[in-house]
């Protein structure tokens, strides 16, 4: 595939229907130098499988530190080795085991009933506004045992840093207002941290703040960023599933009968 050809992944047409770019891209330019972003884009899923897989450091997670750390500060994605090895497996067991479903599915039903109390009577309702993007953020907050109260600001912070980190043409504001929210949910999490240590409950923050393998424990820079990625990465996945749900049962009637 010649340059001129390869897609500008950057683009909004791109955004707005990227399957015919994916398709050439895995056909005819598996391997893609990306200037915007000074990475290599691969596409294909056995060459994926190869880079996750690799155990010679060939390949390198050094993107993350202008896309990512400016407003999660520096996060278990951007380590590697021993290292990364042993700060998944502090985190590891805390989403695993067969109690995760009976702990945490009567927080997320209970935080969808209250959502949708919200408008159950209005006739009418903007799903992803109220609903899909709310929600999400709504249980992780709920499992890391913060206050409900502060729900709305949590919901700020989510909104702020996928915004920055689709910021494809370089806004300045938006850049900012990311690098500010990393500064505001330090200041709001790390006393919350220091005092969860002292006084374990059995939220999922205090199952971080007591997880250690091999004398190796979370500092709470470590929890701090972990629990800012969980709010981004954890809430825009469903936010979006939850979204793409309800298009598709509105556009296919019979299915949502």
């Amino acid at each position: 595939m010649s340059t001129a050809q390869v897609p500008d992944i950057l683009s909004p047409e791109f955004a707005e229907n990227p399957y015919p770019a994916y398709a050439a891209m895995r056909e005819h330019a598996p391997l893609i130098w990306h200037e915007a972003t000074q990475s290599y884009v691969i596409s294909r899923y056995a060459d994926v499988e190869r880079v996750f897989k690799d155990k010679e450091s060939q390949f390198t997670t050094d993107n993350y530190n202008w896309q990512i750390e400016p407003v999660h500060g520096k996060t278990i994605l951007q380590l590697s080795g021993r290292e990364h090895a042993v700060r998944r497996a502090l985190v590891a067991p805390a989403f695993r085991g067969s109690d995760l479903q009976e702990k945490f599915l009567p927080v997320i039903e209970r935080n969808s009933r209250e959502l949708i109390d919200t408008f159950r009577a209005t006739g009418s309702v903007d799903l992803v506004g109220a609903y899909a993007t709310r929600f999400p953020v709504n249980v992780i907050a709920d499992m890391l045992g913060l206050d409900k109260a502060d729900h709305a600001r949590f919901h700020g912070w989510y909104t702020t840093v996928i915004a920055f980190l689709g910021n494809l043409s370089g806004d300045k504001d938006v850049a900012a207002a990311g690098e500010r929210t990393r500064v505001e949910f330090a200041e709001y999490m790390i006393p919350i941290i220091r005092q969860r240590r002292d006084n374990l409950g059995d939220d999922l923050l205090s199952s971080l703040c007591a997880a250690e393998v091999d004398g190796v424990r979370m500092s709470d820079e470590d929890i701090k960023a972990f629990c800012s990625l969980l709010l981004a990465a954890g809430g825009e996945t469903t936010d979006k599933a939850i979204a793409s749900i309800f298009a598709n049962l509105l556009t296919h009637p019979e299915q949502l009968d």
